[in-house]
């Protein structure tokens, strides 16, 4: 890339009317046809004030919880990636290898779930309201999410569906792309991919383009993706058991970003590229995520 995720240094990098300030002035009619202004306090700090009156007449109030509005739990379709073991990575003789994919190693992953498709901005506006993205469409997938905003949406999806949902660690996000592939591409890239050699400069629907054999899309291209992984140079003592490789006791300043965009070349599509950003980074729109699960 040139402005994107692989430019930065290691890597890439409601509607309801708004309330106004102060109190605000419920004008009511009393019996006797008068007019009475009833002040009523402004909610604050998620919850409102609920005035009550004691048996001797005294007034307390009672905090009391402000209802949320309820949000019906969106339709994200997962594929099922039976476990196994491959090498994470790429040969020294790939066309676009660097030394951030090596030493190639062998990771046994468990069985998973990935999203079939990237996050749509359907699914995100289901689940967190609004919509930041540049390229607007209920079917396109939703960018400019940082990865602060990802873990986000895992949180509140999880709530709302009673399952745990994440993102995937590096090794299961490659392990998914690859789908028992060994190359540079899961297949036919550009039968499976969205990327810079064509004209249209924007994101496209999920799910156009061929899957891979394990059925899931858009693995290569369309937006970069946010893993849960920080950032390490190399694959130097990282872990084989398809874990997450976060730092302790401290996280590290960069988070993995993989898959390429829209808008790059082949090399930065193949199935082994990796890359980095900010949590709080968001990337145009460059940059989405898809979730994953263990049951």
């Amino acid at each position: 890339m040139t402005t994107k995720p692989a430019s930065r240094a290691p890597a890439p990098r409601k509607s309801a009317a708004k309330p106004t300030a102060g109190r605000a002035k419920n004008i009511t009619r009393a019996r006797a046809g008068d007019i009475r202004r009833k002040s009523v306090a402004k909610a604050a700090a998620g919850h409102a004030r609920q005035i009550t009156r004691n048996r001797a007449g005294d007034i307390r109030r009672k905090s009391v919880a402000k209802p949320t509005a309820l949000r019906a739990v969106p339709e994200i379709e997962m594929v099922l990636v039976p476990g196994g073991s491959f090498l994470m990575g790429s040969p020294e003789n790939e066309t676009g290898h660097s030394d951030k994919e090596k030493p190639r190693h062998q990771v046994t992953v468990r069985d998973f779930y990935i999203g079939k498709y990237e996050v749509t901005q359907a699914q995100w506006r289901a689940v967190m309201g609004g919509n930041p993205s540049h390229f607007k469409g209920d079917d396109l997938p939703v960018e400019n999410v940082s990865w602060n905003d990802a873990e986000a949406f895992c949180r509140r999806l999880s709530e709302m569906t009673g399952k745990k949902y994440r993102l995937p660690t590096e090794a299961e996000w490659e392990y998914a792309c690859r789908a028992k592939t060994d190359g540079a591409y899961a297949g036919d890239l550009d039968a499976m991919a969205w990327y810079g050699n064509i004209l249209e400069v924007k994101t496209h629907p999920v799910g156009r383009k061929r899957p891979n054999a394990f059925g899931i899309y858009d693995m290569h291209g369309n937006v970069w993706e946010w893993c849960e992984d920080d950032w390490h140079k190399s694959y130097a003592n990282a872990p084989s058991d398809g874990g997450a490789w976060v730092d302790k006791p401290s996280r590290g300043p960069y988070r993995v970003v993989r898959g390429g965009d829209w808008n790059d070349n082949a090399a930065i599509l193949r199935s082994s590229n990796r890359s980095a950003d900010l949590p709080g980074s968001r990337l145009a729109a460059f940059l989405g995520f898809r979730v994953a699960r263990t049951d």
